[in-house]
């Protein structure tokens, strides 16, 4: 995915500024543009609808007691449990503790025992796949697209700057060196009109120099050139490098509608709305190997919109809209010069940007740092950074650093708020309360479309609903104050997984969906239905989205399809538990056999007819930085270390049975800026034991 990285690499090529198109891409043989016809296709601006799974979640599990000694408790004799935890096990049901594997699906196969299946377990699995099918779509078929559309739109743009004159013809030059720097990553040759060579040659070097933060010739505002040393497989090839910088660069750069307020920014609004219009007239206008390049450019941009959470920037579904009903489909481009109609467009373009959290991603020191803006496609970001904006300094005078535990808390934790006020003392600070509690309002009242507008949205949403106090129905076990500590351990893991899930692909053993065992000791599923009904949700609209595109190959479709029956099993086996049923063989049998599933889940072929399978490598030990404090130049950073193990005492077939789940770790710190720890020194970290102590609220289940 496009996150922003540390390590170096090298720019395999600048931009030959002489050579012209290739062949076929168009050329000065053909007339300029200077009218356009918006009649292509008519697309939906999303990633495919979501349709809801519904749950019952009425509770009627039987009362059942445990003995201090834990007497009677199926299977606890046999586990070997140490005398501290026996202890803990006994009054609450329930405790963990820190494991030695280094992924979830290896701690259920190497932990004996009935398994206790956790929604951590399926979330992570669910990451995993996200992340194995957007690397499966880009190198068959998205780095293709990418390279197709962009000499496409440059070739369709030159002959608009041919056709035109005046501002319009401006604006067409400015979208000629925004392209060029596109096509220079992606090792395309194109020619340059003389007027923004050196603009172009000036990008190219300083991406290739990832030289920090500098103002950007081309846009004249402030730019993170760190931000496009690839990572992970995409620094694996030439070609992936070039990919993942042209991404960068389409995605980061934008076309502010309103910059400001003054004559000057009034003016520059005005002249980067004309560049997105006429890119957008573009997209309609251009074809790829006889595709509509509107197409091409929504089967890359959906995938990433909601696989990789891209914003809610103004995008080409709105502007196309929004040029229909101003503009008309059919138009001179001339009509273009009208600052009257144009104004009247950026009016009606501001109305239609999402109201929530416009900055959540940091924009550098850009001086139109949060104005709404264009991208042709658009970059990774999260809503929990507009939480930790909210909850610190300017916004919360004097708190400097927030906590992880803001994230629950803004969601409508009330043992996260508690946590906070009597552990920490954050409600000392001016403003934090009265903050917290219009944020718990506005994500209360969250529209639906945007709680499942994306992958990490939807993650959200699943996390919060475990944070709920369980009442008289529920195990024992989740009616404890220390199993509301769980869930917002559980959630804050989870979150830093979500937030940096990034996973690498490596040879590995092959890994076979085993048969279920007859004789397979009976476990028990976390009994949260809801969650697991909400992520098989979330997979449809994965398995669908994908598929409606052409991306899913065989082994990822495969993958998503046994990866949503997998929730809708456990979903009602979940409900059955709820409702004080027992499960029959072959669900008891699935749940023995949860680590082989999970790993199915994220093992892949290397190719066709080879035995030989790529897994991801889930080695859970990640790092990611959440917020950076100006003032002290300290950065806060959340942690997933190796996974805990749960030992839980589950009501299984009327029977008091200690099952054995796993879950995400968690870990919070904070560092200097320039001594922030990186992935790799985590992993370090992790594997020497140099670990942070634990939050001093977990010590309620966590010994």
């Amino acid at each position: 995915m496009l996150k922003r990285n540390c390590v170096a690499i090298a720019l395999i090529a600048l931009l030959t500024l002489s050579l012209m198109l290739p062949a076929g891409c168009g050329g000065g043989g053909e007339g300029g543009i200077n009218e356009v016809v918006l009649g292509g296709p008519l697309l939906q601006d999303s990633f495919a609808l979501y349709y809801p799974v519904s749950a019952a979640t009425a509770a009627r599990v039987p009362a059942y007691t445990v003995s201090p000694d834990l007497a009677g408790v199926v299977g606890v004799n046999a586990a070997n449990i140490p005398a501290t935890l026996r202890r803990t096990l006994s009054v609450q049901g329930f405790v963990a503790t820190a494991g030695t594997s280094d992924s979830i699906y290896q701690a259920y196969q190497d932990t004996a025992g009935a398994k206790f299946v956790t929604v951590d377990a399926l979330l992570d699995a669910f990451h995993s796949l996200c992340a194995y099918s957007l690397r499966d779509a880009e190198e068959s078929r998205l780095a293709g697209d990418l390279q197709g559309l962009v000499i496409s739109l440059y070739d369709t743009i030159e002959r608009m700057y041919r056709g035109s004159e005046g501002e319009v013809r401006e604006a067409a030059l400015g979208d000629l060196a925004y392209l060029a720097v596109a096509a220079g990553l992606l090792g395309v040759e194109v020619t340059v009109p003389n007027e923004v060579a050196g603009m172009v040659t000036g990008e190219l070097a300083l991406i290739a120099g990832h030289t920090g933060t500098a103002t950007s010739p081309i846009f004249a505002y402030s730019e993170d050139y760190g931000s496009y040393v690839p990572a992970g497989y995409y620094a694996d090839t030439a070609d992936l490098q070039g990919y993942f910088q042209a991404m960068a660069w389409l995605g980061r750069m934008c076309f502010y509608a309103d910059p400001g307020a003054g004559p000057g920014d009034i003016a520059t609004g005005r002249e980067m709305t004309r560049q997105a219009l006429l890119l957008v007239c573009a997209l309609h206008a251009a074809e790829v190997d006889g595709e509509s390049a509107y197409v091409v450019w929504d089967r890359i941009y959906q995938p990433y919109s909601w696989l990789a959470s891209y914003a809610d920037d103004l995008n080409a579904y709105t502007y196309t809209s929004l040029v229909r009903e101003i503009y008309g489909g059919d138009f001179p481009l001339s009509r273009l010069e009208d600052d009257a109609l144009l104004d009247e467009f950026i009016s009606r373009a501001l109305q239609e940007q999402a109201p929530l959290i416009v900055s959540m991603a940091g924009e550098g020191e850009s001086v139109y740092q949060g104005s709404p803006a264009f991208r042709l496609f658009g970059r990774t970001t999260y809503p929990d950074d507009y939480i930790l904006q909210e909850l610190s300094a300017p916004q919360v005078p004097d708190r400097l650093m927030p906590r992880g535990l803001d994230v629950p808390a803004a969601l409508g934790s009330d043992r996260a708020t508690q946590v906070l006020a009597e552990v920490y003392g954050e409600m000392s600070y001016e403003g934090y309360g009265e903050n917290l509690q219009a944020l718990r309002g506005l994500f209360k009242n969250l529209d639906p479309a945007q709680a499942h507008s994306n992958a990490y949205w939807s993650c959200l949403d699943i996390l919060r609903l475990p944070l709920k106090p369980y009442g008289e129905g529920y195990p024992s076990f989740m009616r404890t104050a220390a199993w509301q500590d769980r869930a917002l351990y559980d959630f804050l893991g989870a979150w830093t997984g979500a937030r940096h899930y990034d996973a690498d692909f490596g040879g590995s053993e092959s890994a076979e969906l085993r048969d279920t065992q007859a004789t397979a000791e009976q476990g028990y599923v976390e009994p949260c239905p809801e969650a697991f009904a909400r992520l098989a949700a979330a997979t449809d609209v994965a398995r669908r989205g994908l598929g409606e595109r052409g991306l899913a190959s065989a082994p990822v479709r495969e993958r998503l399809d046994r990866l949503y029956e997998l929730l809708l099993e456990l979903k009602a086996m979940a409900e059955k538990e709820l409702a004080g049923e027992s499960l029959n063989a072959e669900e008891y049998a699935a749940i023995a056999d949860i680590g082989w599933t999970l790993q199915y889940l994220v093992t892949f072929p290397r190719g066709e007819g080879v035995e030989a399978s790529f897994v991801a490598d889930v080695s859970m030990p990640v790092v990611d930085e959440v917020y950076f404090d100006e003032n002290y130049g300290e950065v806060l950073q959340e942690a997933v270390g190796r996974p805990v193990i749960y030992y839980v005492i589950a009501p299984v077939a009327g029977k008091p049975t200690l099952t054995v789940g796993a879950g995400y770790s968690y870990y919070e710190l904070i560092k200097a800026a320039d001594g922030a720890l990186t992935d790799a020194a985590w992993l370090d970290a992790v594997e020497s034991g140099q670990l942070p102590e634990m939050p001093a609220w977990t010590a309620s289940f966590l010994q």
